[in-house]
Formats: structure tokens, sequence, C-alpha cells
């Protein structure tokens, strides 16, 4: 397993060390028994094998991190800051929440990528209406945005 012993990198505690560790490709992932951690395997460019063990808070925080750093880095790959990654949609569900007034709405991947949110029957409403306007007037219209599949 490739990795740096980078002593005082930014963040880190006065005398501590970090170690960084460049995985070449991710190889599984499993989850504790009771839920409260999970474990992401990699290996480096030799094949040799790691694991990262994250607590679920931090899973958490991941991934609500993910989606900005695919976004920062597809966008200073390519120059364009109208870049995005876009996944196809292969089905979506909404469902009531057990909380009032919410509703729960899943988006699938055809590869099994699935994601919820939660929203108000106002905004489920907004959007149903949104398809059916007419488009933006040209002089107004935001900018086109490009996206990779």
């Amino acid at each position: 397993m490739k990795y740096i012993d980078a002593a005082k990198l930014s963040g880190a505690e006065e005398g501590t060390e970090m170690t960084i560790i460049r995985a070449e490709r991710l190889t599984t992932f499993s989850v504790a028994p009771d839920g409260s951690s999970v474990s992401l395997g990699v290996t480096d460019d030799e094949g040799r094998a790691g694991a990262l063990m994250l607590p679920i808070a931090c899973l958490k925080q991941l991934m609500m991190t993910l989606p900005e750093m695919m976004r920062r880095a597809l966008r200073l790959q390519h120059d364009d800051p109208s870049l995005r990654l876009v996944y196809g949609a292969a089905g979506w569900e909404v469902e009531r929440s057990t909380v009032p007034g919410t509703f729960i709405l899943t988006l699938r991947t055809v590869d099994g990528f699935h994601v919820s949110f939660a929203l108000a029957a106002a905004d489920l409403s907004d959007m149903a209406n949104a398809t059916r306007k007419p488009p933006l007037d040209t002089d107004r219209s935001p900018p086109k945005l490009r996206s990779v599949h």
C-alpha cells in the first residue's frame, strides 16, 4: 500500500503525523454487524490491499461531501464551470413520510444507486408544474449546462 507520512499537514494537530493512502481502486465494503461503522476496501497500483474504517457519523459526512468533491474535480479537469456529473434515472418512487406533510422522493439509476429526499407536497407540485411551463425567455435563460455521463 503506497502511503505518505506527512508531518504537520494542514489541519493536523501540533506534533502529529497523518498517513495518506494512495489507492488505485475501491474493492469491497462491509458494514459492522451492529451498523455502527463501515469499512471501504482499496488496493494500490501494486495490488496491495488496505481498508478505511469509518464510524457511521463520518460516513454520513462523507456522503454529503462527495458530490461537491466530484463537481469541483470535473470542473477543474475540464476548465468548465458549467460541467456536472449526471446519472440517468431508471426509476423513482414517492412515499408518504411519518412526518406530517412530508413525502420521500427516491430516485434510482440502472446500476443500483439510489438517493432519497424529503419534500413537502408543495415542492412536489412545483416540480410537476415546472415540466409544464413554457421555455424561459432567451434573454433571461440561465447558461446551458453540460454533463458527463
